[in-house]
């Protein structure tokens, strides 16, 4: 006598096993929101490590990444070369700048309205830029900016986080032509973070005291270059595209100022006679 198999029956699937009940929708941005935070975390790490890594190269060794700018000066320039020259001169002093940490200015004579540090202690003020300036001490102020840059090493810093942060992500979304430097060379303004812009004021505002004996052109400086933009000849100034936040920078200059109980008061000094002439346009 054989057992009788019981009758074995497939059980009825409930409806939307595999339908997520979520709607699609969402469940779509939920993965981009964190696909963004992932690219956005990654960048931030990247670009910490790269400014931190690259600000280890010696300094002699940023002098010789940085191409030798071709100085093609005319008679008059020159001498606007000079005067720049000398108040770098006592900015160094005044920021006891190492012997090994040369600074080069160079004067631009075009309109455009910017100055910046880059590679290898070169700083480039354009003549558009000066001639909106209407005192020495303005003029220091913005100077001593520049140097501090390069004093606290925030154009390599700021290029190895740029660097970092491009060929990390270039290797994360899977693209193959990455160009290290860029295309625009190395003579070009780069891109510093608000942290730094804030600690070169600080130590530009100290030089000024150090120089003149008092902190009047500071405030003046970011007072004249927020209203730039105001004439409708005139375009909103290059130096704030990589000098952000500077009504925040002035608010800081100013409660330094107030802490240090520096005077805003003393005389300005006059800019040289032949200041306006120097700055000869080219046509």
């Amino acid at each position: 006598m054989t057992d009788k198999q019981p009758f074995y029956s497939n059980p009825l699937i409930p409806e939307g096993i595999n339908t997520s009940k979520a709607h699609p929708v969402k469940t779509f941005f939920k993965l981009l929101v964190s696909f963004i935070l992932i690219v956005a975390l990654t960048a931030w790490v990247l670009g910490k490590s790269g400014g931190y890594l690259f600000s280890l190269i010696p300094f002699e060794r940023e002098i010789e990444l940085a191409e030798l700018y071709p100085e093609d000066l005319e008679p008059e320039e020159s001498k606007m070369q000079a005067y720049l020259e000398k108040l770098v001169g006592k900015i160094e002093q005044a920021m006891d700048i190492p012997n090994n940490m040369p600074i080069h200015v160079h004067y631009v004579n075009d309109s455009t309205q910017n100055a910046f540090a880059t590679l290898g202690g070169h700083l480039f003020i354009h003549r558009g830029l000066l001639n909106k300036l209407s005192n020495e001490n303005t003029i220091t102020m913005l100077l001593a900016h520049e140097v501090a840059h390069v004093k606290h090493r925030d154009p390599i810093r700021s290029l190895g986080q740029e660097l970092a942060i491009s060929t990390g992500m270039a290797l994360l979304l899977g693209q193959s032509d990455i160009k290290l430097l860029g295309e625009a060379g190395l003579y070009t303004s780069l891109k510093f973070s608000r942290e730094m812009e804030l600690s070169c004021d600080k130590e530009a505002v100290n030089a000024l005291v150090k120089i003149y004996g008092h902190a009047n052109g500071a405030s003046e400086l970011f007072n004249i270059l927020s209203t730039l933009g105001d004439d409708e000849l005139i375009t909103k100034p290059d130096f704030f595209v990589t000098h952000p936040q500077e009504e925040s920078r002035l608010g800081q200059i100013s409660r330094l100022i107030t802490q240090k109980n520096w005077s805003e008061t003393g005389n300005t000094q006059a800019l040289p006679k032949a200041f306006r002439t120097w700055m000869m346009i080219k046509e």
